[in-house]
């Protein structure tokens, strides 16, 4: 399954997170990123998201959607897209351990949902706090 992923975020967040993940994966021409930046409307991001799925609809088999922050402007406009694409996922919480599983399984893993769940919980099994116990093997 040929897919391409949206990312929306406040800022350049998402649109950095795709550059670092350029950096580790090289050139990403499945991925496209756009922010929202002070002083620019809501309505303006959500044109331009209709733009990259319209794009992406001809080109794709699907377009998966990742924002930062569930309930934000952000993940407003890409639920308001969901009107047009029925079946598009989107996934809040945007990570670099997420994207890069997302972008590292999604020519092996034909189900949709399962590359997402398995993403999802490699991004949440990325979060550790770090302190001086970290290194200290168990036991002791």
């Amino acid at each position: 399954m040929k897919r391409a992923f949206l990312v929306i975020t406040h800022g350049d967040m998402g649109i950095e997170t795709v550059k670092s993940a350029e950096l580790l994966m090289g050139p990403l021409e499945n991925v496209t990123a756009l922010g929202l930046h002070p002083g620019e409307s809501v309505d303006s991001l959500r044109d331009q998201a209709y733009e990259v799925l319209d794009k992406n609809a001809k080109i794709y088999d699907e377009t998966i959607v990742l924002v930062d922050l569930l309930g934000g402007s952000p993940s407003n406009v890409s639920l308001s897209t969901l009107a047009r694409y029925r079946d598009l996922k989107i996934i809040t919480g945007l990570s670099l351990p997420l994207l890069i599983n997302l972008l590292n399984f999604t020519s092996s893993e034909e189900n949709t949902e399962k590359l997402i769940n398995d993403s999802i919980n490699v991004a949440k099994d990325g979060i550790k706090m770090i302190d001086k116990n970290f290194l200290q093997h168990k036991g002791k």
